[in-house]
């Protein structure tokens, strides 16, 4: 079946099968977002902008082409109004868990106080009901409030990258037409959990309105949005700019500029979208979106559920940063984490490089994995628990031996991933550490950051570290398009969005 997602496009698109394209409808875009020292509000009023709708040729850029209707979306989002240029009123979700206190220390409208309401003071009241409560207090007492013009929104994050150069992500946020993933039109690559679900979608009742961004890379190799964005942006202030814990630096521009606007539905018309981050957060927004139709209550115009607030990057952006994630094992029978019984087993289907710990042996093993990474060689460092003059890079050497493990179980770009081959030859053939012990994480914990993870075997907390590249943007849209879903805690892409710029309540 042909997908039917719908993203900031004006335009038909011709269907491959070659029958002809309904008319588009037009619809209004609207959004929020905070502006320096004025509070933004919105009189309700229906701007129609873009192109009169008219059929596309068919994609010829390597992304699928889509016969269906391509409506404006709308956005009816809500901004931090006067209070917006307090950097304690936003936060960063991935942080939620850790310094929730924190957050609620900082501000009385800190979205956290929403996000986590059950992190706060405890009164007995349902935490949702609480949640609800906080967000019609902000909105009536001028926290929140609509922008009055239909808008994208840019959005930069300025950060620290893995060498420690400085690099700007680049791209914005608006809404997207939600459909189930079996349409085609969007792709993801994790599998998620009951738990956050139910929990975003308890939330998304009480209130009426979703909070996180979902982050959508899109495919855009002529870079023509980047530039594109980069011109509606030179010579103007940004409308907001705030720092997060880590240093990032968060800048927001208001486009309303028609031009701009439609520009960016012509050139994300033709392509598929890739989840990046926030698969809980799309799914449970398709699940409500049902939930409210089948209801009769879906709304409508600016306030219909089947739209969800997005921030889009495309795919082959310079600033785009994904943090590899490595591997630390614990608990393993002594016989199988046994390290020269490891090695032996592993010089089966890979080529075992030896690096002396004495005269920077970790920093070595690190740079022959960039190596590799650069020659796109399937490769990762292993330091294991009782060896104290060594570590090793382990290199593929047999191709084969992938074919060998997975069968036609997977296809060949899932294949080809690092994390892939760690999981299957090395985790679960030689290891025995297979696909349930990954998801309740019974010999398996993960970290960021290299020098670390190794200290933790180095001190006997841990039994071995595998070190892994990180994956690459393309991969991500290679095994997605192919409608598998990757490993577990393949990809960490950095740095994280606030939640809390912007709001999307719906009419129901």
């Amino acid at each position: 079946m042909p997908p039917s997602f719908t993203v900031l496009c004006g335009r038909v698109r011709t269907p491959t099968c070659g029958s002809k394209p309904s008319a588009a409808r037009v619809q209004t875009l609207t959004a929020a977002v905070t502006s320096r020292g004025r509070r933004l509000t919105s009189p309700g009023g229906v701007n129609k902008i873009g192109p009169k709708p008219r059929s596309r040729a068919p994609n010829t850029r390597g992304a699928a082409t889509h016969g269906r209707d391509i409506p404006l979306p709308s956005l009816p989002v809500f901004a931090q109004g006067r209070r917006a240029e307090e950097p304690g009123n936003a936060a960063l979700r991935q942080d939620f868990r850790r310094a929730a206190d924190q957050y609620y220390a900082r501000s009385e409208w800190n979205i956290a106080r929403i996000i986590k309401s059950d992190e706060g003071p405890a009164d007995g009241t349902n935490t949702y009901a609480k949640a609800a409560e906080l967000f019609r207090r902000m909105i009536d007492e001028g926290v929140l409030a609509r922008d009055d013009k239909p808008a994208v929104y840019a959005y930069d994050i300025a950060y620290e990258g893995p060498g420690g150069e400085t690099r700007v992500r680049s791209g914005f946020i608006a809404t997207a037409r939600l459909e189930d993933f079996s349409k085609g039109g969007v792709k993801p690559h994790e599998t998620t959990l009951a738990g956050p679900k139910a929990d975003r979608l308890n939330l998304t009742r009480a209130t009426g309105a979703s909070f996180g961004l979902i982050f959508m890379l899109y495919p855009d190799k002529e870079l023509a949005s980047d530039r594109l964005l980069e011109e509606a942006k030179r010579g103007r202030e940004p409308d907001m700019e705030t720092k997060d814990d880590f240093g990032a630096l968060h800048r927001v521009w208001v486009i309303t500029d028609e031009d701009v606007i439609s520009r960016l539905q012509e050139i994300l018309g033709p392509v598929d979208l890739f989840i990046a981050d926030g698969h809980h957060r799309y799914e449970t927004a398709v699940n409500y979106s049902n939930e409210m139709t089948a209801q009769g209550r879906g709304g409508s115009g600016l306030g219909a559920v089947d739209k969800g607030m997005m921030a889009f990057v495309n795919m082959f952006s310079k600033g785009l940063t994904v943090f590899a994630t490595h591997r630390l094992i614990h608990s393993l029978p002594a016989e199988k984490a046994d390290p020269a019984r490891l090695i032996g087993a592993l010089e089966k289907d890979f080529e075992i490089r030896v690096i002396p710990l004495a005269g920077g042996g970790e920093d070595d093993m690190l740079d022959l994995m960039a190596e590799a990474y650069k020659e796109r060689r399937t490769a990762f460092g292993l330091t294991l628990q009782g060896v104290e003059q060594e570590c090793y890079v382990v290199t593929l050497a047999r191709r084969e031996a992938v074919d060998e493990f997975f069968g036609d179980a997977h296809c060949a770009a899932y294949k080809s991933l690092d994390v892939a081959v760690l999981h299957g030859l090395v985790l679960e053939k030689t290891l025995g550490i297979g696909a349930e012990a990954l998801t309740r994480q019974t010999n398996v914990v993960y970290a960021r950051d290299a020098h670390s993870a190794i200290k933790r075997v180095r001190t006997g907390e841990m039994q071995m570290c595998f070190l892994m590249n990180p994956t690459r943007p393309e991969q991500v849209a290679e095994v997605a398009g192919a409608g598998e879903r990757m490993p577990q805690k393949s990809t960490d892409f950095y740095p994280k969005m606030l939640t809390g710029l912007t709001i999307n309540k719906f009419d129901v």
